[in-house]
């Protein structure tokens, strides 16, 4: 983290989006917790680690499709297969002299030094045939996975601050953890601003715009379950207005943006009235672009964003400032997303003294591709593009670069 430099702007308290974004996290506060069933706990935030109540595996099993034999009854030859070993039962004793069918899974009967899979034997009605050169192969143990050898009881597995993926999940019920601690869902509230703006249902004026900025932050929240959107209210310019729905919205949700009216209008009051209902502003401008106006901010430990009115620029500053402030009120430990080191196919000469968001179309494994564009009201070119590669202030060139894709 770091204030303002030397080579940063005065007007600038940061000198980056990450450092300021450091520095307003450090004041979030996490969300309370909740008890849910496991099956509708997939993608929420676990609030607790998870102790093994038994070993696993719970006893010996085979690794194989194959035959159970002592190693002193492995001669070559033909030996006669006594009966089968079933999965999910009570293994019977080993007879001396003779083998056991087994399967992938089953329990290994006590007295089994190894399991020869099937493919390594001659197969008859009721019997095999071991050759000289797999008796020489032949090792204690070999094709048996041993009881506890993953884990033993009572181990714990770190898992608080983690969001639940298949492999956890799979962990968990496997603890037989069913009853889960998590943290609740961070609910976020979404104020749009702008006497020119109205619903998208609606058929606007040439000098009106449809709200597309709402339902793209929704969109944005939409990939991640441990975000539930709240409520969504849409003020005129008005500063009475705009207040009461921030005081209303911050009662009832975790987490508060505004898009539109951060700026330096006359008509421009968010910056203003997120003072007004008492929270704590961290940062209003930041080095970049789209995004200049950026406002962060944190009320009673949720944090407070003021986005910029234009489209690009509430999508590339949600991406890149709320959604992780966001992880941080929901109380994931680690970062959620990190950006892949991408190359530019078509790069230019083009630079800027902030930190640069362009918009870009993934077209290999390692490379994207800039797309064309008019600016950060350019909503079309947006919907051409998988994410935005961010360039350094002054920078520019193939790269790499960090690409932000929109899938997080």
């Amino acid at each position: 983290m770091s204030c303002c430099s030397s080579s940063t702007p005065a007007e600038f308290a940061f000198d980056s989006p990450a450092s300021a974004l450091e520095m307003l996290c450090l004041q979030i506060k996490t969300v309370d917790t909740e008890q849910i069933a496991w099956d509708k706990a997939m993608g929420r935030v676990l609030a607790m680690d998870a102790i093994a109540d038994r070993p696993s595996p719970s006893c010996d099993v085979s690794a194989m499709d194959g035959y159970a034999l002592r190693l002193d009854d492995c001669k070559a030859g033909v030996i006669e297969v006594a009966g089968e070993i079933h999965i999910g039962q009570q293994p019977q004793d080993m007879p001396v002299g003779k083998a056991l069918q087994i399967v992938t899974g089953a329990p290994v009967p006590t007295g089994v030094h190894v399991v020869i899979k099937r493919e390594d034997v001659i197969e008859h009605t009721e019997s095999i045939e071991l050759s000289e050169q797999l008796i020489q192969s032949l090792k204690p143990g070999m094709n048996i996975r041993r009881v506890g050898e993953n884990m033993a009881t009572g181990t714990t597995v770190p898992c608080n601050g983690r969001v639940i993926t298949a492999p956890i999940m799979g962990m968990l019920t496997g603890f037989g953890i069913a009853n889960l601690t998590m943290r609740k869902q961070v609910r976020l509230g979404i104020i749009t601003t702008g006497n020119e703006v109205v619903p998208p249902e609606e058929s606007p004026s040439e000098w009106q715009l449809r709200d597309s900025n709402a339902s793209s932050v929704i969109a944005l929240c939409d990939q991640y379950r441990w975000i539930k959107f709240e409520s969504h209210v849409h003020a005129r310019d008005s500063i009475e207005a705009i207040k009461d729905a921030a005081s209303e919205l911050l009662e009832s949700c975790d987490a508060l943006v505004f898009t539109g009216g951060v700026s330096m209008g006359d008509h421009d009051h968010v910056p203003e009235i997120i003072n007004a209902i008492g929270a704590q502003t961290i940062f209003h401008k930041l080095p970049q672009r789209p995004g200049k106006p950026a406002l962060g901010a944190v009320c009673n430990g949720k944090p407070v964003f003021g986005l910029p009115g234009n489209p690009v620029s509430v999508m590339v500053t949600a991406h890149r400032l709320m959604i992780p402030a966001l992880a941080v009120r929901a109380g994931i430990q680690g970062r959620i997303a990190t950006p892949r080191m991408m190359r530019v196919v078509n790069p230019d000469e083009k630079s800027i003294k902030m930190w640069w968001s362009r918009l870009a179309r993934v077209v290999s494994d390692d490379s994207v591709e800039l797309i064309k564009s008019k600016g950060s009201g350019d909503v079309p070119s947006s919907a051409m593009s998988d994410g935005f590669v961010e360039l350094a202030p002054g920078q520019s060139g193939e790269g790499p670069w960090p690409f932000w894709s929109w899938l997080g």
